[in-house]
């Protein structure tokens, strides 16, 4: 018997930590609303260079359920996340990147919009 992340980790792990943000799915699909439990920057590693060295970026990230999407996330898609435990954040991120865990959950790579 399987263990159902989603109803035993997932869904109480963003009760207590995730915020609502507005999802806007690119292509003019209607907005709505799901959980996400939102973190200002994640490093990662870009490029190796020749003499040992890296070279890092920083991402916002958004942790989402995936039982709350109409349609799998996609890059292009657009979130705006209000507040993030109580301080305003008032900023629309589009997706760079979707990177599901297999466990129910997705980690949306974003990077801020210019208006």
């Amino acid at each position: 018997m399987g263990i159902d992340w989603d109803q035993h980790l997932l869904a109480p792990l963003h009760g207590v930590f995730g915020d609502p943000v507005e999802y806007r799915p690119s292509g003019g699909a209607e907005p709505y609303t799901v959980s996400g439990i939102f973190d200002r920057a994640y490093t990662q590693e870009v490029e190796p260079l020749d003499n040992g060295s890296t070279i890092n970026t920083t991402s916002p990230v958004l942790g989402v359920r995936d039982s709350e999407f109409r349609a799998r996330p996609k890059q292009g898609d657009r979130v705006f996340v209000g507040i993030v435990g109580g301080v305003p954040v008032n900023t629309l991120f589009a997706v760079s990147d979707v990177q599901p865990d297999s466990h129910g959950g997705t980690k949306l790579i974003l990077n801020k919009v210019k208006v």
